[in-house]
């Protein structure tokens, strides 16, 4: 608001051009503009709401707390639990690219549920019948891995290799969100998804 403040003053203070013959008057013109001034300014700062600078601030922290709030549930893995799941998608990734480049899907049973399997092998399928003849992991940096009973959560950027029928080879980064479950003693993979992406990352 300062600036329209300012223009009016400036567009309706009067430019002191004429000369006057007597400076004493000049004095008092100027005193009667500034006493003015200072009352137009006084009626304007009894004016303002007094709770309006505190509302912006009490509706702010809520809003931020809230959107903070739904992002874990569980706890932080341990450090023993850590490696395991990290081995088990691991396995998972590797077993993906053995399974195109072999055409034989079974070898991605052994760290995924029946219907997660089902859906790799359906997967893969797709990505074949697209021109795709090999998939290669080249880096995974690993994110937050959370346990809540027999499920898990772990996030991982995964960096694959897609080369095509045509030899030409596409490289991409992705953040994968995947679920994991307990069954007899050991994780598995029951759910794998892509947040900051419509399209699926290479080999998923």
């Amino acid at each position: 608001m300062l600036p329209s403040n300012v223009s009016e003053f400036e567009t309706t203070s009067p430019s002191p051009t004429k000369k006057g013959k007597r400076r004493g008057g000049g004095l008092f013109v100027m005193l009667g503009l500034l006493i003015v001034l200072v009352a137009v300014i006084a009626a304007a700062v009894t004016r303002l709401p007094t709770g309006s600078l505190s509302r912006p601030a009490a509706t702010a922290v809520p809003a931020q707390t809230a959107r903070q709030t739904p992002a874990a549930s569980g706890s932080t893995a341990d450090a023993t639990t850590q490696r395991a799941i990290q081995q088990v998608i691991q396995q998972l990734d590797q077993a993906q690219a053995e399974a195109i480049a072999t055409n034989n899907p079974n070898v991605m049973a052994a760290t995924a549920t029946p219907e997660f399997y089902q859906e790799q092998v359906a997967t893969n399928q797709d990505l074949v019948d697209n021109g795709v003849t090999q998939v290669k992991l080249i880096n995974i940096e690993w994110g937050d891995i959370v346990v809540n009973g027999n499920t898990a959560t772990a996030t991982a950027w995964e960096t694959w290799s897609t080369t095509f029928e045509d030899g030409t080879t596409m490289q991409a980064r992705d953040r994968n969100v995947y679920t994991l479950v307990q069954q007899d003693g050991a994780w598995k993979v029951q759910a794998d998804d892509h947040p900051d992406s419509q399209q699926n990352a290479p080999g998923r």
